[in-house]
This record gives structure tokens, sequence and C-alpha cells, in this order.
């Protein structure tokens, strides 16, 4: 019987804190002994005190990285490896298993096997199996196939978390040695706070249409497109961004959003957004833009967009735009192309009140799918043994 998790985490930007916070609590709440590897240097240990200073006494942190701001032993593996001999655990939980994944699965591809202290006591959340997807191509997807197959086979993964709903059989079909389970991309809070309130706290006009773009401000992420569209194209007076979320140091980003607040076109929170601004961020805007490049996967501004009701405007690939249209949760645009997003952002802007309506409908229950007692109730099949000896042991 497992009674003693590691949580590995070594990073804190994006969504990487949140799902830290929501499975430490998870385990947590069920009677399991978690040690948490994360990074403790400088720049990150207030952030990990300060989201964790109600828990710090229920479980214990150790860093991942030793004192030269290195990871332990040279290497994400090498540290996983010296986190879990340092812990204790019994067994790995990888809040995000993608950081490992890539390097893993193409060494083994070649015969190069993890540590053997690892075998069988990996488990984790992944978030972009590319390879899953897409076996053939391009030539990378065939190797970490490849060697995915081979760790499966020798027993070395005992649960992967998948977030894409239409791929989970398919690779429960595929990889019978492997258990998977899908995890609902999931939000947690309150995001029906009255929106005249909302745009006062944070500075946004009250007369305007607000388009939210949230989260790590990147190309890949599709600011750019978005500068393009406010700067260079025609919308209607009404539009203004509201940008929250750390901007990556890029010169156009940064001196793009700098120009649109110049010109009474948005208000811009370059930096961490906490949980409760970013409550109010959903609140306070009338759309959300998702306008994604290449992105594969999930996202959890989908989630909580629809939990706030907000239609989105969402780039036309991967899943985050099938999961749009099935749910008809708001527009598509042509992906890459700034024209087309400034189309459809101004159509965004003229939707009627019924059409309104009808998106914030949908939105809520697609939002009810992605719910806090979902996302526990599927990671608690994690270690149903655990749950059952927990409970013996407690009754």
């Amino acid at each position: 019987m497992v009674q003693h998790l590691l949580i590995y985490e070594p990073r804190l930007g994006g969504h990487h804190l949140t799902w830290l916070r929501y499975v430490t609590e998870d385990f947590l709440s069920v009677g399991v002994r978690l040690t948490l590897a994360v990074d403790l240097r400088p720049a990150s240990r207030e952030l990990i005190e300060n989201n964790f200073v109600d828990l710090i006494d229920k479980i214990k942190i150790i860093s991942a990285y030793s004192e030269d701001g290195k990871y332990k032993g040279g290497s994400k593996t090498a540290s996983l490896c010296l986190c879990l001999q340092e812990s204790g655990a019994q067994e790995i939980l990888m809040t995000n298993f993608d950081e490992i994944a890539s390097s893993t699965l193409r060494r083994a591809a070649f015969g190069i096997l993890p540590p053997k202290s690892l075998r069988g006591r990996l488990n984790g959340i992944y978030f972009r199996p590319r390879f899953m997807d897409s076996h053939f191509w391009p030539v990378g997807n065939i190797i970490k196939y490849l060697g995915f197959t081979k760790l499966c086979r020798g027993g070395w993964f005992n649960n992967l978390y998948l977030l894409d709903e239409y791929l989970i059989d398919r690779a429960k079909n595929k990889w019978r040695n492997c258990n998977f389970h899908f995890l609902p991309d999931v939000w947690s809070g309150n995001y029906s706070h009255d929106q005249k309130l909302a745009r006062k706290k944070l500075q946004v006009p009250d007369d305007k249409f607000v388009y939210l773009n949230y989260g790590i401000g990147t190309r890949r992420k599709g600011l750019h497109l978005v500068i393009r569209a406010m700067l260079n194209f025609k919308l209607p007076e009404e539009a203004f961004l509201l940008s929250a979320g750390q901007i990556a140091d890029d010169k156009e980003l940064q001196q793009g959003v700098a120009e649109l607040e110049k010109r009474g076109l948005a208000r811009v929170i370059n930096r961490y957004v906490s949980d409760a601004e970013e409550e109010l961020c959903f609140a306070a805007c009338d759309t959300v833009l998702l306008p994604y490049v290449k992105h594969f996967g999930s996202s959890g501004v989908l989630s909580r967009a629809a939990a706030a009701g907000k239609f989105v405007i969402a780039s036309d690939e991967g899943l985050v735009a099938k999961r749009v249209r099935e749910h008809d949760l708001g527009l598509i645009f042509d992906s890459e192309n700034g024209r087309s997003l400034e189309e459809v952002m101004a159509k965004g802007l003229l939707i009627g009140n019924e059409k309104k309506l009808l998106y914030e409908r949908n939105c809520l229950n697609y939002a009810s799918s992605c719910s806090r007692a979902l996302y526990r109730q599927a990671l608690s099949k994690f270690y149903s043994p655990i749950i059952r000896e927990t409970a013996k042991t407690c009754s």
C-alpha cells in the first residue's frame, strides 16, 4: 500500500503552481502523506511560501535544485531520483510529466532506459503527448512512440493522466500495460463577480467591449496577433484589450502592449496574476481570446472562460478548436492569420443578446464538466487502494 507520494514540480510558471496546489490539496484530502520537490531558489521560494502557507504543517518540501541553482545531479532525471531518495516516498507523481517525457522517450527508443530506481514508480499528468495523436510524423514522434511503447512494455509507468477526452480511448487500446485516466482541465474559484465592480478594481473602462488575453504572453500563445489586430486594423472604437499575465522578454510584444496602453486601447497587467485577480479578469471581460499558434492539447483558459460564462475567440487548430465547435463556445478564426482574427474580433463585438445568452449557457454547461469536484474525483482514482486503506484507518 502506497502511503507516501513524492510530488515533483520543478517549475512554477503558467499553470504549474496552480496545479501543484490542486494536486496537493486533493491527495491530502484522502490521507496521503506528501513530499513536494519544487523550485526553492530565491526567485521562486516566496511563491511557494505564499501559496502553501496554510498547508506547510501538512507537507514536507524539498528543493529540486542544488545550491548552485542547477538541477540536483545535473539533470531533471537525476534530480527526480535524488528527490525520491531524499523523500523516502514510495512513488512519484509528476504534475507535469512533459518535463521529462521527450528526453526519456527518445533515449528509451535507442535502448537507454531511465534509472532502475524509477521503474514502476512513475506517474504523471501528461499535457502534450503529441506522438499519441500522430505516430508517424514528424520523425520525432516516431522515436517517442517507439520509446514510450518500450517503456510501457517494461512496466516503467503506473498511471498517466491525459487531458484530451478524444485521445483517452485510443491510448487505452494501444498501450495496455499502462493505466490511462482522463483528467478534466480544471477551474476553481468564483468567476461570477459583478462586471462593473471587477472593471473598477482592474481600472478597465466601463463603456468598452473588453477582450481578455490571459496567461503568459508569448508568440506561441498568439499575443503578437492580438497586438497587430488592435494596432493595425480598424476595430470598432469600443474595442479594448485587457492583457493579464507575464509577457515574454520579446521586444515586439513589449513595445506593442506599451503602444496599446499609450493609445488608450488596453490595460496591461504584465506580471504574475493572483487567483483573486484572475477571477476579476474573467468577470471584467466580454470575451476571451485564445489565438494560440500550433498549440497542442488543452487550455485552462478555456475552462475559466466557460466558468465565467464568456464566449471565446479561438484559432482554428487542435483540441481547443474542436471543443469550441462541439460545445458551441464561441467563434473561430484562421490560425496565424491576423486579418482573420481582426474580422472575428469585430464580429464578436456585434453579437446580439440572444446569441450571448446561448453562448453563456453552453459555456456554463461545459464548465460543469471541468469542475474541481470532478477533477478531485478523477485524481482520487489514481491510488484507489490508498483511499480504501485510508478509509479503513480513519474509521
